[in-house]
Formats: structure tokens, sequence, C-alpha cells
């Protein structure tokens, strides 16, 4: 045969033969571009969402209030509710609830946040175990004692001059306040417009791939939507449990330590402990050191509601993700965008692994349908 005849593939077969260096070099080569190819990528994302980091609180809270309040405008809707209507009786409901619980539960987060910077710096000797421990005979007991309440003592001067700058100047607040109030309006928008917004999406796709593409766009929506709306009911019956435990048994800040309990279980893998820690430390300055068994039950109990009750029942066939993907989605997150990248990494990395599978399986159809048609005999009748 001439060599003119020859393919491209044949040409490179020839040039380049199977187990041969040069296609070893060419290769690894590939993969090399492929790395670089993805770094260029994930930097350029990483660059964009630098440039609108400020603006990412205000999308978040709108899509929350979309995720958590659309499931009681559909069921409106099934009733006959018009759309518009529905919406707006669901979001003044919420708006009404959240402004009740703000109402009776920030004035004693505020006071509990004062308390906690008149008192941090005397916490290490208030009689906890550390302050038992730098009254101990012991000699050895003594010095660990020192060691450990000077070390507190000093990351508590941090504490205290945040907690100051937060309680006089209210800065914090306002801002939270404002990503509240314009991200929930900008929620409220979207949830009146959903159905068109969707539809409109849905006509930029050319009409040939529609068929195609809106089931994927349907589980995608499903698994972001069921994950958030999951994650946010069980951090916040978490938080309820922690709280009502830790005033329940009696301890000092018990609503911010249930705060800090509930926000940090929207971690997954590290939330348990996150959230934990802080609490045990408190207990630790502030009570006797028999004290921490109690306050460790109230912890216990609170993230089993999680793990044993909620976690199986609202986010069952939400995502399926290994624990180490996880727990890397959790760490790249947190590189990127802060606390707002680890609570997009999950449903990032959900909607990744079914896309990922999709094509996967498409791509496993179509070489399976191929390898079918050309077997021997494939076309003729049976018989």
């Amino acid at each position: 045969m001439d060599g003119g005849d020859l393919s491209i593939l044949e040409h490179l077969e020839r040039l380049l033969p199977r187990g041969g260096r040069a296609r070893r070099v060419v290769g690894w080569g590939v993969i090399a571009w492929a790395l670089i190819g993805a770094a260029v990528v994930f930097g350029t994302l990483g660059g964009l969402l630098g440039r609108i980091a400020g603006v990412l609180p205000y999308l978040l809270t709108a899509g929350l209030v979309v995720f958590a309040l659309d499931p009681a405008v559909r069921a409106l809707g099934r009733r006959g509710v018009p759309r518009r209507p529905a919406a707006t009786l669901v979001f003044v409901a919420a708006v009404l609830l959240v402004a009740a619980a703000v109402d009776l539960l920030v004035p004693v987060a505020v006071r509990q946040a004062r308390e906690l910077a008149r008192t941090s710096p005397h916490l290490a000797s208030a009689g906890g175990l550390f302050g038992r421990l730098s009254r101990s005979p012991d000699l050895v007991l003594r010095r660990a004692g020192d060691v450990s309440s000077s070390w507190i003592r000093d990351h508590v001067g941090t504490v205290q001059h945040e907690l100051d700058t937060l309680v006089s100047a209210g800065v914090g607040l306002v801002h939270a306040g404002l990503v509240l109030v314009l991200g929930g309006f900008l929620g409220f928008l979207l949830l009146l417009s959903l159905p068109r917004t969707a539809q409109g999406l849905l006509a930029l796709i050319p009409p040939g791939r529609r068929e195609r593409v809106e089931p994927v766009l349907r589980e995608v929506r499903r698994i972001v939507a069921g994950y958030v709306r999951a994650r946010l009911i069980v951090s916040l019956a978490v938080g309820a449990v922690a709280t009502f435990g830790l005033w329940l048994i009696g301890m000092p800040f018990w609503l911010l330590l249930g705060f800090v309990v509930g926000v940090a279980n929207l971690i997954p893998v590290l939330g348990s402990w996150i959230g934990g820690v802080p609490v045990a430390l408190v207990a630790l300055e502030t009570k006797p050191p028999s004290f921490l068994l109690v306050v460790l039950v109230v912890i216990v109990v609170s993230h089993a509601t999680d793990g044993y009750l909620l976690s199986p029942i609202v986010l069952k066939g939400t995502t399926d993700l290994h624990p180490v993907v996880v727990l890397l989605a959790v760490l790249v997150g947190a590189e990127v965008a802060g606390f707002l990248g680890i609570l997009a990494a999950i449903p990032v990395a959900g909607v990744a692994q079914f896309l990922v599978r999709d094509r996967v399986g498409a791509a496993a159809a179509a070489a399976a349908a191929a390898a079918g048609a050309g077997a021997p005999g494939a076309g003729r009748e049976g018989g």
C-alpha cells in the first residue's frame, strides 16, 4: 500500500508505535498540557470569583430564599393559587417568622456577647479546669495550667477586641442585615418569576439539543435544591437541639454556643468538631471538669439527631459522594471562596459527579451500540 493512501491515524501509528519511547513521551506531554489547561481554567475561575466576592453573599442569600420557599409556593400552586399570590404569601410569612425570631433571640445574643467580652479576660481563672490546674500542688500540673491559662488569656484578648468592636460599632450586624434585606428581596423577585426564568434559560438552548439537555438540567436542579434545603433543615435542627440542651444544663452563653454549633454543622465532615470545640473550651473555663461530660452528652445528642435521624431521611438521594471526595471538595471550596466556598462545595461536587457519570454513561452506551452494529451477523435476520 502506498504511503499516500494511509490515513492520519495510520501515519501516527507508524511514527509512534505502541510501547515505543516516543509514544510515551507524547502521552506524558498530553497529560502535562491537560494539567496546565486545568490549572489555567481553575485560576481563571478563582480570579472571577475574587472579583465578584462582594456580590456572593447577596446571591447566596437569594438562592437560599428560592430553595427554601419554592416547595411551599409549588404546594400552593397545586391547590390552585396563582404563582405571584402564592410566592408573596409564603415570602411574607417567612419574613414575619424570621422577624419574630430575630426580635426574640438577637437581644439575648447581644447581651451574651457583651458578657463574654466583659468576662473573657478572667475566664482562665474562673474556677474551670485550667484554673484548678494552676492552683494544683503538683508542679507539672501547675505548670500545664499556667501555660494553658496564659495562652487562653493572650488569645482571648483578640476575641475581646473583636467582640467589643462588633457590639459597639455594630458594623457586622449592619452588613448582615443589609445582606439579608437585599438578598432576601432579590430572592423574592426570583421566586416570583422562577418558571419564566427557567423557560427563558431553556430557550437559549438549540431546539435539537433540548430533549437531551432538559433532563440533565432538571437533575442538576434537584441535586442542588435538595441538598441545600436538606442541609438547612438538618443544621437548624442540630442548632436548636444544642441550644435547648445547653440552656437546660445551665451552660453560660448557651445561645451563642448553640448558634455556633448550628452554623458549623453546615460544614460537612468537619462541622461537628468545629462546633464542639468552642463549647468544650467554654465549659472547661467556666465550670468544674465533671461538667464537661454533661456538655458532651448535649453535643453528641444534637449531632446524633443529624447522623442517625435527619440526614438519612432528608439528605437521601441528594448527593452520593465518597467521604474523601467530600473532604477534598470542602478544602478546595474553602481555599477558593472561604466559608461561601465551603457551603457551595458539596452541591458543586455532586453536580460534577452527575455530569461525569452522565457523559461516561452516554459514551459507554454509544460504544456498546457501535460494537453491536459492527458485530458479525449484526445486520442479518436471525434464523
